[in-house]
């Protein structure tokens, strides 16, 4: 079956992951010593990638790699509730509606829809209930003792790893049509993903993306984005 594969940051809706996480918990007063121990520890990141010392996707990959530390100690059961708050109060009034549109259309053709991000699986699995999606692969997090550890399951689903996972995940449910299937994304760094696909999708893509799209002949849907407005 054709399948149609959408990143979810910046693609699907216009928010940050982490934004939502963060209005949750300052909101219920909950994890907020995890929480800002991640911003402080993340944040000094921002000079370096823009310096040019580190790279968007190292700096992607270790965001993704320790968010993680945001539920950390919670059992599943416990983090349910917060996922279902973010997904429900921060992503979904957020969705872009030329993208949401694309993605029924690919509904209504009966391809498969996935979602892949580098967002905490069980939180995309959340995001894809609230948008009638049941396919989703996300960075699963290690459970030790019945809860949260703060750790990735690793590769992270960003960039290279993020392919690794859609190949893991095909494999192991019903094998994707690469040649015929689509991918939608917005940052260079999911050129992995784009270029696996038969058809490509920039969707409200950064500079380098957007650049790259019109000399290789991509759909581009959507306005380009600045580089320096995607703050992680």
């Amino acid at each position: 079956m054709i399948a149609a594969i959408f990143d979810l940051d910046g693609t699907l809706y216009t928010g940050h992951i982490l934004r939502g996480i963060e209005r949750h918990h300052r909101q219920h007063r909950v994890k907020r010593l995890p929480l800002y121990a991640y911003l402080l520890s993340h944040a000094a990141l921002w000079p370096f990638w823009r310096l040019g010392l580190l790279s968007e996707e190292t700096a992607r990959e270790l965001w993704s790699r320790h968010l993680g530390w945001t539920v950390r100690g919670w059992t599943p059961a416990q983090a349910e509730p917060a996922f279902r708050w973010v997904a429900e109060e921060y992503v979904l009034p957020r969705l872009r509606p030329d993208v949401l549109a694309r993605l029924r259309e690919h509904q209504a053709a009966g391809h498969r829809v996935i979602l892949v991000s580098g967002t905490l699986e069980p939180l995309l699995a959340a995001i894809g209930r609230g948008i009638g999606v049941q396919e989703v692969v996300g960075t699963p997090l290690v459970v030790r003792n019945g809860r949260y550890t703060g750790a990735a399951q690793l590769p992270v689903c960003q960039g290279a790893g993020k392919m690794l996972r859609l190949e893991a995940y095909s494999q192991a449910t019903a094998a994707i049509p690469w040649d015929e299937s689509y991918a939608y994304a917005d940052s260079h760094t999911d050129l992995p993903l784009l270029e696996r696909v038969g058809h490509p999708v920039a969707v409200y893509p950064d500079v380098p993306l957007a650049e790259l799209a019109r000399q290789r002949g991509w759909e581009i849907l959507g306005k380009i984005s600045p580089v320096e407005s995607r703050r992680f």
